[in-house]
């Protein structure tokens, strides 16, 4: 990745889009207001085909901030993030996405503790936008206060990594169009660094679930390569939590299907009880577990409902083959490799 010979940016902040006119300017206004010195801070705008105002929206923008588009369409958002790590020009680089709005503090608290020996990736659960209906605020209410401090990984709305760690392990993966997050934290801490959360950085993401329909689909979605990535290291058990969850309920909808063959057949219901039951276990016990942490014992029947929601939808996921079978490899070592979407430096 060759760097661009202005070197007095400090931070490129990496801005992913496509059709992203309902909540770029939010964005954009937030970035404008940030309590960071105008003349050391970037934003690369990398778009993939919009047909919207998106582009047009970015441009507005140019006299405020100093901002650059990058164009690429049809890959993956893992893609999208290396060309614009490839354009940035800063020493530090923060991956936000479209629908986000960070508070004034934001990237002055984020150096700072980026700083920090052998600390790696840096970031924090998303805050809530205002109206928010109970899918949000039970399932990530409290989430930014609970994951504080070392965590396995933290999510791409809100990265932050120096461009010399980020260049060490080889940037995203772009064989993966989910879960690319947590791989690249895999590999930060098998370099030997950490991964922190720090509620103090974390941004409002302004689009989140509404209905138990639009969570389905969410959680279905970010499922899509997270056993792809099990897989390919199962001794690390990266994301065995949500492999195991998702195939425990799998084999409980199994047992829930024999069970109701069974029943129809000889009129005996107890194995369909007994599978039934298996299935709801684990979701009334951590949310159970949840609305203690939270001392809220009203969270537990949502988080119940949620739970059971997040593991049909992974279950799903794990039966999509097509998905996790394409391309299953080690991921890039330290060195990295140069995939054609990433070799593609546009001017500054």
């Amino acid at each position: 990745m060759t760097r661009p010979e202005r070197r007095e940016i400090a931070v490129s902040v990496i801005i992913p889009a496509r059709n992203e006119e309902q909540f770029l300017s939010e964005c954009l206004e937030s970035l404008c207001r940030l309590d960071f010195p105008r003349e050391s801070l970037e934003v690369i705008l990398v778009d993939n085909g919009s047909t919207d105002r998106t582009l047009e929206i970015a441009t507005e923008f140019k006299s405020s901030l100093d901002l650059r588009i990058v164009q690429k369409a049809g890959v993956p958002i893992s893609a999208l993030r290396n060309l614009g790590a490839a354009a940035a020009r800063g020493d530090v680089f923060a991956f936000l996405d479209a629908d986000c709005r960070v508070p004034r503090g934001w990237l002055g608290d984020a150096t700072a503790l980026l700083r920090t020996q052998g600390v790696g990736v840096i970031g924090a659960e998303p805050l809530l936008p205002e109206n928010v209906t109970w899918v949000s605020r039970a399932w990530l209410g409290r989430r930014p206060v609970e994951k504080r401090g070392e965590v396995t990984y933290v999510g791409t709305a809100n990265f932050i990594v120096s461009r010399e760690n980020f260049l060490r392990v080889g940037g995203f993966d772009e064989s993966l169009e989910t879960n690319e997050d947590c791989e690249f934290c895999h590999r930060i801490r098998a370099a030997g660094l950490s991964v922190l959360a720090f509620p103090q950085i974390a941004i409002v993401h302004l689009r989140v679930p509404r209905t138990l329909a639009d969570f389905y689909r969410k959680q279905k979605w970010h499922g899509t390569h997270v056993f792809k990535v099990f897989l390919r290291e199962i001794s690390a058990l990266a994301n065995a939590r949500a492999v195991f969850f998702a195939l425990y309920t799998l084999l409980c909808l199994a047992g829930i299907v024999a069970g109701s063959i069974f029943a129809l057949a000889v009129h005996r219901y107890g194995p369909l009880a007994a599978a039934v039951a298996a299935m709801l276990l684990p979701p009334v016990a951590l949310a159970a577990q949840a609305a203690v942490a939270r001392k809220s014992w009203p969270d537990w029947a949502p988080l119940t409902l949620l739970y059971l929601t997040y593991g049909f939808a992974r279950a799903v996921c794990i039966l999509n083959v097509r998905a996790w079978l394409s391309g299953v490899r080690p991921a890039p070592g330290a060195t990295g490799t140069r995939n054609s979407a990433r070799a593609q430096t546009p001017a500054p």
